[in-house]
């Protein structure tokens, strides 16, 4: 449930602050009024935008979106002087957040994540088209990005991103960033150990500290930053994920602390979910996880919803929902696995091993999955012990 996949992209956009700004000419791109016609522009966008993510290719995500326009809304109603070198190097870095993102997603995707659309919209609070994308893989869990759709008169386009695990648009943390580090250059404090550039080169060594395996002085060096970006949403999940590599009762408390700070912020489903898994409150699990599902209209989600069951030994309602998401999506292997468990622990034994066979039929290697079925966790124990221990399983195992 520890999503890693958010907060890196944070530390790209961070590490673009040092870069060189040049063009001040900005464009603007208009929102789309709600039509029939606009409904079909906008649906054709995604897929094309998905295909390409699919080739593992950005130049779909690039063809869309508007640069020009996303760094207006960095800047509009802020006093600034565009020829301090802080400035240049800010502005030019977070004109290229839409170029890391989509490099990450092609990452991503190219090693084994899943990222499709979820549905497309009309916002009449924003008075804007929004359509979603849900970012997925075993070893991340589930984000969100919901893509603002504009115009240039001309063409339709994107202009910035709402992601879920930040609870607000790329534009909105990335601008209260740039008002920070000018609060700290007209207070003289921009090279104080307080400001928030300062702050953010912590957070940059940090990174450096955590991918070289340095967990604890990683952390430490986080947890030491005192200055205005101590309370932002994303510095918390920056630090949320390196105490998940470190410590998990700090990162318990982390979450807690995210929790507390911004208990109504409805887009911050993902982390309080996490949060009540640690803290194995599965009503609370099942609660926001309904609420995620209403917001998304995402039903992959029954995922997570079957794994806070099989926690709870609630095996009827997790075969359930492993069932739904094994037919629905038929490549999720976990829904696999998960059915499988809780048939295990029913004595269904003859209904597990057909899932077994199935994935064969599909084109798993045997020895692979027995080898997987058989593999015991860190504690000793393997919820499949009764399958892998029966006669029909011992039967299937050695047939060619």
């Amino acid at each position: 449930m520890k999503s890693k996949y958010l907060t890196s992209i944070l530390f790209l956009l961070i590490f673009q602050f040092a870069t060189a700004f040049q063009d001040k000419s900005i464009c603007s791109c208009e929102l789309l009024k709600e039509s029939k016609e606009n409904d079909e522009k906008v649906s054709m966008l995604a897929r094309e935008i998905e295909a390409s993510f699919h080739d593992l290719s950005t130049d779909g995500f690039n063809k869309y979106f508007d640069t020009k326009s996303f760094k207006q809304k960095l800047i509009n109603g802020i006093d600034y002087d565009a020829n301090k070198s802080y400035v240049k190097g800010f502005l030019n870095g977070v004109g290229k957040a839409g170029d890391k993102l989509a490099e990450k997603i092609v990452y991503e995707v190219e090693n084994g994540a899943y990222y499709n659309i979820v549905n497309y919209r009309y916002s009449i609070v924003q008075k804007a088209y929004y359509f979603t994308f849900r970012m997925y893989s075993e070893e991340t869990g589930i984000n969100y990005h919901d893509y603002k759709v504009c115009t240039d008169g001309k063409n339709i386009k994107v202009n910035d991103i709402y992601i879920y695990l930040s609870g607000e648009h790329l534009s909105e943390t990335l601008n209260r960033i740039f008002i920070m580090s000018l609060e700290d250059e007209k207070n003289n404090t921009l090279n104080s150990k307080e400001s928030t550039v300062s702050s953010m080169f912590k957070i940059i060594s940090a990174q450096k500290l955590l991918q070289s395996g340095k967990y604890k002085e990683a952390y430490n060096m986080v947890n030491s930053i005192t200055g205005p970006l101590k309370k932002e949403k994303f510095f918390l999940l920056i630090k949320a994920l390196i105490a998940s590599s470190y410590d998990d009762k700090i990162y318990e408390n982390t979450l807690g602390e995210f929790a507390e700070l911004y208990p109504d912020d409805p887009t911050l489903y993902l982390k309080l979910i996490d949060y009540y898994f640690l803290k194995e409150n599965y009503k609370m699990v099942h609660i926001y996880i309904d609420k995620l599902m209403f917001e998304t209209e995402d039903d992959f989600l029954n995922l997570m919803k079957a794994n806070a069951y099989l926690l709870q030994k609630d095996y009827k309602n997790a075969e359930k929902s492993y069932h739904y998401i094994k037919i629905n999506y038929p490549a999720s292997f976990s829904a696999h696995v998960g059915e499988m468990i809780c048939l295990t622990y029913q004595n269904r034994l003859e209904e597990t091993l057909a899932i077994a066979q199935s994935l064969v039929d599909e084109g798993y290697d045997k020895k692979e999955l027995t080898n997987f079925f058989e593999e015991k966790e860190a504690d000793g124990s393997n919820e499949l012990e009764a399958f892998v221990k029966s006669k029909i399983y011992k039967n299937w195992k050695v047939k060619p």
